[in-house]
C-alpha cells in the first residue's frame, strides 16, 4: 500500500480506484467514497466495483458508521454472492448496523490531557469509572461479560458460526454490546461498540474488576491524535491538521493498522498492536534477515497470547534486531522469528510490533490525521 501510495501520486491520472484504495488506506475516508461512488457509477456490478465496496465497507466500520458499513457489504455481495470474506463477517456488520453512529459530543473539548494508571486510560463508560488499555490490534473496543453488564450495557449476540481472530488466527466467539457514552477527559463520545468474550478469556480473566476491557480503533481513531509518555501522561488533540500522505508511515489494511519501519535499509510493513506486550517477527522477516539467522540464529519455540489462548511457535532466534521506527532506533533483544504464518496477514506482514518496542522512546505519538507514527528521541529504555 505505501507503494501505491507513491505510484498514484507520481500518476495524477491513475484510475479512480486506485486513488480510492489509497485514499482509504491513508484515512481520507470523503474522498474514498468521492472515487468509489465513480467507480461504482461506470462499472456498477463489476468485480471492480465489488473492490470498491469491500475497502469502503471497512472504513465505515473504522469510523463507527455501521449501518452504511453493512450497506456496503451488502452491495458486495449483490454482486458477488459467494465471497467468502464477506459471508462469514456479514452476521457481526449486521448485528453492529442495528446500534447508531458513533458519533463524538458536539460540547467535548478539543483536547484532553489525563493521567494514565498502569498503563490504562482512566474512562467514564455510561457514567462509571473503568481503566482499559489502548489496543491498536483490536477491531473494535473489547470488554468481558462483568465488565458490559456493570456498565449496564445490552449484549446482544451475533448469529454467526464463525467469528473474530485473535493475534495467532484463532477463532474468537464474540457477542456485541453498546455504550451510550464513553468520557475521556473534556472529550466524550456517543454510541460506541463493545465486543463482549467471556470473563476468563485472556487477558482479561486475571485482571480486577474495572479493569477487563481495552480501546480499540474506532475509538482512537475518533480523538484524531493520541500521544503518551513514560512518565504515565496521555494527552488528545482533535484539532485538525493538513495531511500529508507522501509522509505518512502508518495506513489501514480493512481493520488492521500497518507501520512501516525499516531495517537493513529495507522499508517492511510490520502490523502496529498496542496490545502486544512483546513483538513477534513473521516468517517472511527471515528472508531479509537471511545473514543474521545464519550468523547468529537459533532455533527455539515461542509461546504467543492471544483473545483465543496461548500457541506455540518454532522460532529462529537472534541476539539483536534494530528496526527504525518512527524516527527513531529501537531494538529487540533477543528477536523471535516465527518459522511458521501466524495468520493470514504473516504473507504480506513481517511482524506484529508491541510495545515493547514503542516502550523505549519517552513520548509516543499516533496523529490518525495525518497517519504518522512518532517516537520522540529519549534515553536509553531501562531494563
Amino acid at each position: 500500500m505505501f507503494r501505491l501510495r507513491d505510484e498514484v501520486a507520481q500518476n495524477p491520472a491513475s484510475l479512480d480506484f486506485y486513488a480510492g484504495e489509497v485514499a482509504c488506506a491513508f484515512n481520507d475516508v470523503a474522498t474514498c467514497e468521492e472515487k468509489f461512488k465513480k467507480v461504482t457509477a461506470a462499472e456498477p456490478n463489476s468485480m471492480v466495483a465489488a473492490g470498491g465496496h469491500h475497502i469502503l465497507a471497512y472504513a465505515l466500520l473504522r469510523e463507527g458508521r455501521f449501518a452504511r458499513a453493512l450497506h456496503e457489504l451488502d452491495a458486495l455481495l449483490a454482486i458477488d454472492p459467494k465471497d467468502p470474506d464477506a459471508n462469514d463477517t456479514r452476521p457481526f456488520f449486521e448485528a453492529l448496523s442495528h446500534f447508531p453512529d458513533q458519533t463524538v459530543q458536539e460540547n467535548s473539548a478539543g483536547k484532553a490531557t489525563v493521567h494514565m494508571r498502569d498503563g490504562r486510560l482512566p474512562l467514564l463508560i455510561n457514567g462509571k469509572k473503568a481503566f482499559y488499555f489502548i489496543d491498536t490490534g483490536a477491531n473494535l473496543s473489547t470488554l468481558t461479560e462483568s465488565e458490559a453488564l456493570r456498565l449496564g450495557m445490552e449484549i446482544k449476540d451475533v448469529n454467526a458460526t464463525g467469528g473474530s481472530t485473535d493475534i495467532n488466527g484463532n477463532r474468537v466467539l464474540l457477542r456485541v454490546a453498546r455504550a451510550k457514552s464513553v468520557a475521556l477527559g473534556g472529550i466524550a463520545l456517543n454510541n460506541v461498540a463493545f465486543l463482549v468474550t467471556s470473563n476468563d478469556q485472556p487477558p482479561f480473566a486475571d485482571m480486577k474488576t474495572g479493569e477487563r476491557g481495552l480501546i480499540g480503533l474506532p475509538v482512537l481513531i475518533a480523538l484524531g491524535s493520541i500521544k503518551w509518555t513514560r512518565k504515565g501522561t496521555f494527552e488528545v488533540d482533535r484539532s485538525p491538521r493538513p495531511a500529508n500522505i507522501a509522509a505518512a508511515n502508518l495506513c489501514f489494511d480493512d481493520l488492521s493498522l500497518i507501520v512501516e519501519a525499516s531495517f537493513d535499509q529495507h522499508a517492511l510493513p510490520f502490523a502496529l498492536d498496542t496490545g502486544a506486550t512483546t513483538t513477534d517477527l513473521w516468517a517472511r522477516f527471515a528472508d531479509v534477515a537471511a545473514d543474521l539467522i545464519n550468523k547468529s540464529g537459533t532455533r527455539e519455540s515461542h509461546t504467543v497470547t492471544g483473545l483465543g489462548g496461548s500457541q506455540r511457535f518454532d522460532t529462529a532466534s537472534i541476539p539483536k534486531v534494530t528496526l527504525l521506527l518512527g524516527g527513531r532506533t529501537v531494538t529487540l533483544q533477543p528477536a523471535h522469528i516465527l518459522a511458521a504464518e501466524q495468520k493470514s496477514e504473516a504473507k504480506w506482514l513481517y511482524g506484529n510490533l508491541g510495545m515493547d518496542l514503542l516502550d523505549q522512546a519517552q513520548t509516543v505519538a499516533i496523529d490518525f490525521g495525518t497517519m504518522i507514527l512518532a517516537l520522540d528521541p529519549g534515553p536509553p529504555h531501562a531494563n
